[in-house]
């Protein structure tokens, strides 16, 4: 057993840190924006990771959206992401190895991501990750990062103060929302590079650099 000091609970973000899924989304958004005449900024969507579909087909428009749209939109693309990632889930380097020293070490896991229910029930089921994780929160119909609405509501079904978490994430908007809740935060250079993510704790390419030494640094004071 590892003696991780204060650390009670891990909250992994999904896309781009489980997995990179970033063709697979950007390929499921340039059919669904053709179908319905949306001009295509890859570089925004690019920008976007991490954000909810409603807040990201938003972003693509000059016009305000209604939800109703947003929603029909958000919901056709996941059906088209959810049959493109069944064939291409791979874990990132390090994660599975993490996820299983967690969970031998008595730490709790939760999943909190702004994919919506479909999306991560898909990825987990490909990934054959479903047990690794005490609780699930999907960021569909919640406020998206960086609010810290959904960390802050997978710490309370665990029953973890948030001082006594570690987020994983990828994305800027993701470190942000982890650093407003206030938890401590190990960022990965799947989707942004290291600069753009200095509000992490730590940074890295990938979990295979994660020590436990890191994490020990983290929760020791």
């Amino acid at each position: 057993m590892i003696d991780y000091k204060k650390l009670e609970a891990v909250i992994w973000d999904m896309d781009g840190v489980m997995l990179d899924s970033r063709s697979a989304h950007f390929k499921a958004f340039h059919t669904i924006f053709e179908k319905y005449g949306i001009k295509i900024y890859m570089e925004q969507i690019q920008r976007s990771f991490g954000m909810t579909n409603q807040q990201i087909i938003q972003s693509m428009v000059d016009q305000p959206i209604s939800k109703e749209s947003t929603d029909r939109i958000g919901r056709e693309k996941d059906i088209l992401f959810q049959n493109i990632i069944r064939d291409q889930a791979v874990f990132l380097p390090g994660v599975k190895k993490w996820m299983e020293a967690f969970k031998q070490n008595g730490i709790r896991q939760a999943l909190a991501s702004s994919g919506s229910h479909g999306n991560i029930n898909a990825i987990l089921t490909a990934l054959d990750a479903e047990t690794y994780f005490d609780e699930i929160v999907s960021g569909d119909g919640l406020p998206g990062k960086p609010d810290p609405f959904v960390f802050l509501k997978a710490a309370d079904r665990l029953g973890i103060v948030p001082l006594n978490c570690l987020v994983i994430e990828d994305a800027v908007v993701g470190v942000q929302a982890a650093k407003a809740a206030g938890m401590k935060c190990v960022a990965v250079t799947t989707t942004n590079p290291a600069k753009k993510l200095t509000d992490a704790d730590v940074v890295l390419s990938n979990l295979a650099e994660l020590t436990a030494d890191h994490v020990q640094a983290l929760f020791s004071a």
